[in-house]
This record gives structure tokens, C-alpha cells and sequence, in this order.
């Protein structure tokens, strides 16, 4: 009779995932000057309205650019898992002796769990003690489940620059 124990999975930790910036857009805010009143910015650069959060933009201001602070991190792994276990056997060494100290061996024969079978002390002989040893051990392996990513990452802590077209 074969006996198996079930296959429980080996969960490695990863590494934690990159926070990687998808967005890719920096944005550089500057107050006008006090000493220069209405002078327009300089090349590269818009007249905007900053507004914490994601908001819509009013006239004339209608050129709207979202930034993000950050990102949240939702990403992670579906739980993994083992199929059924395939593979496992052991064999053992049977002996069988006439006295009760296990010192005059009858008979001795390598059992497998992977064929059917029945022994017997020859006829006769009085079964005195019995000994079984292992010789082989094969835990066998199952078929792993799980491990698919999940999640995303999204854009966190929104700020809304208004800017004149």
C-alpha cells in the first residue's frame, strides 16, 4: 500500500516590483517675479493655475496638464499551489527471521510500493521476528498552480495645472 502525504508548494518571496513612473511627465512650478508684474514667462514655459487633486479647468486657463505625486502600488500574485502528487515510491528491504532476536534469517526480498506484493514465510518455518528497512525513497513531485500577476499600478496623489493656451 502506498501512503502519499500532499504536495504543498514552496512560496519564494519576490523582490519587490520597481516603482516604475509610467507617466513620465515632471512639472516645474514658478511664482512670477514681485518686480516684474505681467512680464510673460520665459521660453518653455506656460502661465498656469496650480490646483491640488484632478480638477477641470475654467476659461482662460483651459490648457490642463494632470501630474502625479506618486503611484499605488496594487500589483501582486495569485496564490500558488501544487497538482496531485505523481512519482512518489519507496522500496524497502523485508526480512523475516525464525528466532525472536532477529539473528537467523528465513527469507529476505525488496518490496517496492510501485508493484502489488504478498509474501510468505516458507512453509515450515516458524516466524520468530520481522525487519523491514528502507532502501529507496522517491518523494515524487506535482505540477505547480498560481504565481500570475495581478494588480497594477495607478497614479496617486493627482495636482492640476491650469495654464493659458
Amino acid at each position: 500500500m502506498l501512503v502519499t502525504a500532499a504536495c504543498t508548494p514552496r512560496v519564494d518571496e519576490p523582490p519587490p516590483p520597481a516603482l516604475l513612473d509610467p507617466w513620465l511627465t515632471r512639472a516645474l512650478a514658478c511664482m512670477p517675479s514681485p518686480e516684474q508684474p505681467g512680464v510673460p514667462p520665459p521660453g518653455g514655459f506656460l502661465t498656469c493655475i496650480f490646483h491640488e487633486g484632478d480638477v477641470t479647468c475654467e476659461e482662460p486657463y483651459l490648457d490642463r496638464h494632470v501630474f502625479y505625486g506618486g503611484a499605488e502600488d496594487g500589483r501582486g500574485c495569485s496564490e500558488c499551489g501544487c497538482g496531485e502528487l505523481k512519482g512518489a515510491s519507496c522500496t524497502i528491504m523485508a526480512s523475516v527471521y525464525s528466532d525472536g532476536a532477529c539473528a537467523e534469517q528465513v527469507a529476505s526480498t525488496l518490496v517496492s510500493s510501485m508493484a502489488p506484493f504478498c509474501g510468505v514465510t516458507p512453509p515450515g518455518i516458524a516466524l520468530g521476528s520481522k525487519s523491514a528497512e528502507v532502501v529507496a525513497v522517491d518523494p515524487g513531485g506535482c505540477a505547480p498552480s498560481g504565481g500570475e500577476p495581478l494588480g497594477e499600478l495607478l497614479p496617486a496623489e493627482p495636482s492640476t495645472f491650469c495654464c493659458q493656451a
